[in-house]
């Protein structure tokens, strides 16, 4: 009762007191909005926020890997890894960073962990497009893609890349 109160006392003291012209404006440019958010999407700007999914076609567990400094999770090897979304990821190019698990015998050794990193041109975007699909290959190499979903444009690649060579299906 006291919040109606409230709300009701505010309704009354700011828009009743200003004056019919700025009401009308103020309505007018709602409107617009709503108009434009609802029913004119294409003179949207492209949109910012995305969701990175990773993919890995290696044999080795990625500890953590990030997109132009946006965290996408672990991975491991020959698998997927989960979705980590809410991210903001814009730009002509892409750095991808990783960092490899170490064996037990690397972390009896105590050595550093190996970290890789690499710049690749930002693959087109659509507006529909939401997740950032990042296969890790062989040879330290990268492969970036986008979709509307979480099917990958690259989802014809097997798990393992050698049952390419040897003919076996995806």
């Amino acid at each position: 009762m006291l919040v109606r109160w409230i709300w009701n006392w505010l309704f009354r003291q700011i828009w009743l007191g200003l004056p019919k012209g700025a009401r009308w404006g103020l309505g007018a440019l709602v409107a617009g909005y709503l108009v434009w958010l609802f029913f004119l999407p294409s003179l949207h700007p492209m949109p910012t926020d995305t969701s990175l999914r990773g993919h890995s076609h290696i044999d080795r567990y990625i500890n953590h890997f990030w997109v132009n400094g946006r965290w996408g999770g672990n991975l491991d090897p020959y698998g997927g890894g989960g979705t980590v979304c809410c991210q903001r990821i814009s730009g002509d190019t892409a750095e991808v960073v990783w960092v490899y698990g170490r064996t037990v015998e690397e972390f009896e050794r105590d050595d550093e962990p190996e970290r890789h990193n690499v710049t690749l041109p930002m693959p087109e975007r659509a507006r529909e497009d939401r997740y950032l699909h990042v296969h890790f290959l062989p040879n330290n190499e990268v492969k970036l893609g986008w979709s509307p979903n979480l099917v990958s444009p690259y989802d014809y690649l097997p798990r393992r890349l050698n049952q390419l060579d040897e003919g076996a299906n995806p």
